[in-house]
């Protein structure tokens, strides 16, 4: 679920101004001193001290569509939405061709959320075919519209996923057929060593939200998704997870606090249950940068051997940058997560990473890329092997969906992961590649 405060949407849509700078209106009669100011105060983004000079010389240059155009940008920029729309519709009467003004009377619009009249302004400038950079980020734009409007009702959706893959390592384990340990040397059983694979997997799942007031909201959400191998039923995956939170709007971003359960089975037995809290703060802190922190504490219970059993605290920070057709984000975490048990204490472990993520927005396809490093520390000897485990895994992810018709979309992904573990038997590589299909309702 998305929820786009003024703020957040204002630097989500930086780029759309940018890309039209060839569309300014020409400068019309002069209003010097003041208007010189003005501007000025604009290019130095101090919005609220051009706002204060273009609301005391409204009187006497209102009318000058140059004038109107600079006072409607200090009062978008400032928050004024109200005085932005009144500015910037007098330089439409004067000037109805200008595609730059309507794009800026749409979005403030959009802000002050009348989101009729910013679909019917951003319509027009498409009508006129726009270059591509501006066209790309007022489709985007108009799907945030979308968002918000459906943020203010109640939500219902659902969605099916199947997709068929190979899994070169379906157990993530090493490719060596012995260990070496302080007392020797072992064998490995099948079942320990790498196995591959080909498998299908399916997901289903539904979502609701609820609207409190304009600004607030409940959600729910429950999946289940199963993993079956056609050949290995031993390491078959499913998972089960209930998801429920609620969402405030703030004057620039906004703020989740949830809660997640989930449950894990293996060959059809119970292996994993984990619950915990989770909380996530966005916020605009630039033009065209988003921040999001995300902190959460999870308890880990294993079925059948509760010296696995830990408590983890996580917390992250996400640095989200579009640029035109393309999107980057930056996220980095770290985490603590002690042992429950003496006698598991070595399960315990300190991990902390990153992952950089790249997309493209081709309309009705959508590539994208994800890389990502992590490094677990872990706190005890193993007992096993008599030393402290350190694990090191890179990540590489690259896949693309294509929208087929509405709702409906094809997906594949390709994806690469290696860890290199102080501990042999912990150090394995692992490849998969699958395809499917995705319907939403």
């Amino acid at each position: 679920m998305n929820l786009f405060s003024a703020g957040r949407l204002r630097a989500l849509t930086t780029g759309l101004t940018l890309s039209a700078a060839m569309l300014l209106p020409p400068a019309v009669s002069a209003a010097p001193d003041s208007l010189a100011t003005i501007k000025e105060l604009l290019s130095q983004q101090q919005y609220q001290r051009a706002y204060e000079q273009a609301s005391a010389a409204e009187e006497r240059y209102e009318g000058d569509p140059e004038f109107d155009f600079a006072y409607g940008l200090a009062a978008l920029e400032s928050g004024h939405y109200p005085e932005a729309i009144f500015a910037l519709e007098r330089v439409m009467l004067a000037r109805p061709d200008q595609l730059r003004v309507r794009l800026e009377l749409g979005r403030a619009h959009f802000l002050a959320g009348n989101y009729r009249a910013a679909q019917t302004e951003f319509a027009r400038v498409l009508s006129r075919d726009p270059p591509a950079g501006v066209r790309a980020n007022i489709d985007r734009f108009m799907s945030r519209i979308e968002t918000a409007q459906r943020n203010q009702q109640r939500d219902l959706g659902a969605w099916v996923d199947a997709r068929l893959g190979s899994d070169s390592n379906i157990n993530s384990a090493t490719a060596s057929e012995q260990i070496n340990t302080p007392i020797g040397q072992f064998d490995l059983v099948r079942d320990g060593q790498e196995l591959e694979d080909e498998y299908v997997r399916w997901e289903i799942g539904g979502q609701w939200r609820e609207p409190l007031t304009k600004d607030s909201g409940l959600d729910v959400s429950a999946r289940w998704e199963q993993k079956n191998n056609f050949s290995t039923d031993a390491f078959d995956l499913g998972i089960g997870a209930l998801e429920a939170g609620y969402t405030k709007k703030l004057e620039e971003g906004r703020y989740r606090v949830g809660v997640r359960l989930q449950n894990v089975m293996l060959d059809e037995d119970r292996f994993q249950n984990s619950y915990g809290v989770v909380g996530t703060w966005d916020q605009s802190i630039a033009q065209n940068l988003i921040l999001s922190l995300t902190g959460a504490a999870t308890a880990l219970r294993y079925a059948n051997d509760h010296a696995r059993d830990t408590d983890q605290y996580l917390a992250s920070g996400t640095l989200l940058r579009p640029q035109g057709r393309w999107a980057h984000t930056l996220s980095v975490y770290g985490a603590l997560e002690p042992a429950r048990k003496d006698r598991g204490e070595h399960n315990g472990r300190v991990f902390y990473g990153g992952l950089y993520g790249l997309q493209y927005d081709g309309g009705t396809m959508q590539p994208y890329l994800r890389v990502g490093v992590q490094q677990a520390e872990y706190d005890e000897d193993h007992p096993v092997f008599a030393k402290e485990r350190d694990d090191l895994m890179l990540s590489l992810t690259a896949g693309s969906t294509w929208k087929l018709w509405e709702g409906l979309q094809f997906t594949t992904e390709a994806s690469w992961s290696d860890v290199d573990s102080n501990l042999p038997v912990f150090d394995y590589d692992r490849f998969l590649i699958e395809f499917g299909l995705r319907q939403t309702f």
